[in-house]
């Protein structure tokens, strides 16, 4: 780490700043420039220091999901800048992962734990984290997600450039508008059109730079090599020729969350239908013990194995690094199979008639680069049928994705098997639809056109 003379006469100045806005109960961004601005001139912070490999900062503070999907970039970053010094701030759920990452010299865990919609919380918590930031005088500074709030943080942290979108055409809201710390960012990209999938949300910020198309997008998942060794052998010696398929059962959104007796049912049905030897590796954190131990508990013992809540993120991705399926819910884990290249069968609480517009969360956030199949439910339910949220479904409780029968997952099941065996990774969508000319229900299946955002019907 480099000392830089003037970082703690900078931080008071931050403390002064916060001081007073915490008084008057107003963030004055143009004033907060205008005060620090000087001292990072004074300071040497606008020029590259002599004699040091360049530096640059890296900053994510989104779910990790969304992380296992900037990884490309990541990578990128690394391969245009070969001997720079790389640092990565991240949130704390994708810190496990990110230490192992192959592409950055140094992590840092962002711990913020204050409220997200309080501005002068978030002042005082990046004040706070830039004052390890300064002493390291960063040449770069990618601010990799479009929240007002970052882009403080990026400014705040002494960065002599500052790369990001341009403010004034943020897609995210936050405390802070973006229109107000437009002056943070010294080479804003034009941002890119909603609905673009979030693997391509961070690549344009480092093509800015280098002028070149990334030609590898493809996310990964960081692991340790012992983990996933020790989950391979461990696999092996319990059934060696089986097929593995994880299972992930957790999600931080309720609306999200698909019963667990429900998957109970479709795995008893995979079990009747299949003539291979199919085994489930259940995963998931502390807080789904409960459903883990249901579904253990439906399952003959010797084709389940229940490892909920017994590991980190970090070694849940090793697991099902080491599994050749993933039927699961829409969080993180699904998002680590797809950077590990699984297969991907996930309910999704997105009702087929509602429109999908060009930010719903399966046009965002789909299996990348994988044979993938969302089973949706045919109908909003009531409380949800005149919402615009981006998940289709209003609640932050198991609500619309219940709808979704074990029989409709066992047929997305075959079709998952349909796509692999065609080799065919493209993201299918499959839902009942009531039938016009016949009484009772038929079963719709749509190719989802992730380049225009379509959906095509299969014949």
């Amino acid at each position: 780490m480099v000392e830089v003379s003037g970082a703690g006469e900078i931080w008071q100045k931050m403390r002064a700043l916060y001081a007073r806005a915490a008084e008057t109960k107003f963030i004055n961004t143009s004033e907060i420039a205008a005060e620090l601005e000087p001292l990072f001139e004074k300071h040497g912070y606008r020029k590259h220091a002599e004699g040091e490999p360049l530096r640059i900062l890296l900053l994510h503070d989104d779910g990790v999901g969304d992380f296992i999907n900037c990884s490309p970039a990541i990578r990128e970053v690394r391969r245009a800048y070969p001997d720079a010094y790389i640092t990565l701030v991240v949130f704390r759920p994708g810190y496990a992962m990110a230490v192992t990452c192959p592409y950055v010299d140094q992590v840092i865990a962002d711990e913020r734990k204050c409220d997200w919609n309080d501005p002068l919380a978030l002042f005082e918590w990046y004040a706070r984290l830039a004052q390890k930031l300064l002493p390291m005088h960063f040449d770069l500074s990618f601010h990799f997600t479009v929240y007002g709030s970052l882009v403080l943080l990026s400014y705040l942290s002494g960065a002599a450039r500052r790369i990001g979108y341009a403010p004034e055409h943020g897609m995210l809201p936050g405390p802070f508008p973006l229109g107000a710390v437009r002056g943070f960012v010294t080479d804003a990209v034009p941002t890119i059109p909603r609905g673009t999938h979030s693997v391509y949300r961070y690549l344009p910020l480092i093509e800015s730079l280098t002028g070149k198309e990334t030609e590898d997008c493809r996310p990964e998942i960081w692991t340790l090599a012992q983990e996933t060794e020790r989950w391979r052998v461990q696999l092996g010696k319990a059934a060696p020729d089986a097929l593995w398929i994880a299972v992930a059962i957790g999600s931080t959104d309720g609306r999200r969350h698909y019963p667990a007796a429900s998957y109970a049912e479709l795995f008893q049905h995979i079990l009747e239908v299949e003539a291979r030897d199919v085994r489930f590796l259940l995963l998931g954190g502390p807080g789904d013990r409960a459903d883990g131990e249901v579904l253990a508990g439906a399952l003959p013992e010797q084709r389940v194995w229940n490892a909920v809540g017994q590991m980190s993120y970090r070694g849940s991705a090793a697991a099902l690094s080491c599994c050749r399926l993933y039927i699961g819910n829409d969080t993180g884990l699904m998002h680590a199979a797809a950077a590990s290249r699984l297969p991907v069968l996930t309910p999704c609480c997105y009702p087929a008639d509602r429109p999908m517009v060009t930010n719903a969360v399966p046009i965002v956030h789909y299996p990348y680069g994988v044979p993938a199949v969302l089973v949706r439910p045919a109908h909003a339910l009531p409380e949800c049928q005149d919402s615009d949220d981006i998940w289709g479904c209003a609640m932050k409780r198991p609500h619309c994705i219940t709808q979704i029968t074990p029989d409709l997952m066992l047929r997305g099941y075959r079709l998952l098997n349909e796509l692999i065996r065609q080799g065919r990774s493209e993201l299918f969508c499959i839902y009942e639809m009531e039938n016009p000319t016949h009484d009772g229900r038929v079963t719709a299946v749509e190719h989802l056109d992730v380049d225009t955002f379509e959906t095509i019907a299969e014949k």
